[in-house]
């Protein structure tokens, strides 16, 4: 046994007693200090596609799904927040471990305009979708690290389970060192995540810990894909385009999905038929050039909406741009499903192909 794995060993006995007892208690201080600054979860028009704004970030893939499950399932989406007690939110996902997201976090995208939604609720979401990936990734990497003991492994597994102090201090941390490039530097990662571990009361040796692991071997550097590759969750700014995808989010909150292409004409008339009796949230994504339709005063390129609805009759298709604009009032608007065939590339509904 190396000395690096010895400090493990050690360092996760004493944090397996320590954190169990603390749970979330560590974090209750700061959460109440600031609980009385957080706004109303809901804004006049509660949990509806109408309230989803997105912020200054790359995140129409975010914000068009989190607007069609407003659509589709809007009471899921209301019992998926929970206050808690001390200030913050917890939030439920389809399978998977819940989030707990602290007022101090929601703050943050509110100051840096990540979000530009009604009330707080889309900002709750999107903090606790940001955590999910951070916790999957960190997961991934301790079960794939070759100098974590595997009899280690399955406790710091479950304390990454059960603490939010650890997932926080990283996911603060993160945001705090990240370039606009989306870069890291390990050294400044490393002191940070210490310092937000200390800071939200997880133990020393714990703090100790988990900021070590940046020195194992590719655990830094998967960590840093991870963040690059969801860099607006994390403060990056990204094009349209070059974020994540609808289909994680949609699996996420409705617990599965499927993306088609529009090409195929027929498929995609079938899907939009399932709108309405359904429930289903569906999202589309345009095409890079308009050069097969008249684009007006509504074509965004490469870029997600949100597909509100389908008449048969009519042959139209009723959509939304997450930005809550362009068109104006509220981003609105209808197409002819011949349009739309010509203007959108791909889709993404929830639930299993053939529902």
């Amino acid at each position: 046994m190396t000395a690096r794995t010895a400090k493990i060993v050690l360092q996760t006995a004493a944090m397996s007693v320590s954190l169990m007892a603390m749970g979330t208690a560590g974090l209750a201080t700061t959460a109440v200090a600031r609980a009385q600054q957080t706004s109303s979860l809901y804004g006049p028009n509660g949990v509806s596609p109408l309230a989803v704004r997105q912020g200054k970030l790359g995140s129409c893939y975010f914000h068009a799904s989190v607007a069609a499950l407003a659509k589709a399932a809007p009471e899921t989406m209301r019992q998926a927040i929970v206050p808690e007690p001390n200030g913050a939110y917890r939030v439920h996902f389809f399978e998977g471990a819940d989030e707990v997201v602290f007022p101090e976090d929601v703050q943050f995208a509110t100051a840096q305009s990540f979000d530009l939604s009604e009330g707080i609720w889309v900002k709750v979401l999107m903090r606790a979708y940001a955590q999910r990936v951070l916790r999957e990734s960190l997961k991934q990497q301790i079960e794939k690290s070759e100098a974590i003991p595997v009899f280690i492994r399955p406790v710091a597994l479950s304390l990454l389970n059960q603490n939010g102090g650890i997932l926080v201090a990283y996911d603060q941390a993160i945001r705090m060192v990240v370039t606009q490039n989306g870069d890291l530097d390990k050294n400044a990662l490393k002191l940070k995540v210490a310092e937000q571990a200390k800071a939200l009361g997880v133990p020393a040796s714990a703090a100790d810990m988990v900021s070590g692991f940046l020195d194992e071997n590719g655990f830094f550097e998967n960590l840093a894909q991870t963040v690059r590759q969801n860099g607006e969750f994390f403060g990056v700014y990204r094009s349209m385009g070059q974020g994540g995808i609808p289909w994680a989010v949609l699996t996420a909150f409705a617990g599965s999905a499927h993306a088609g292409s529009v090409r195929d004409q027929a498929r995609t008339l079938a899907q939009l038929r399932q709108l309405g009796p359904q429930n289903v949230a569906m999202v589309a994504g345009t095409t890079g050039q308009a050069s097969s339709f008249d684009p007006g005063n509504w074509w965004v390129g490469g870029h997600a909406y949100t597909v509100l609805g389908y008449d048969d009759a009519t042959q139209s298709v009723r959509l939304r741009n997450p930005w809550g604009l362009h068109p104006a009032p509220d981003g609105t608007f209808s197409l002819p499903v011949s349009v739309f065939l010509a203007a959108f590339e791909s889709y993404t509904a929830s639930g299993a192909a053939g529902q």
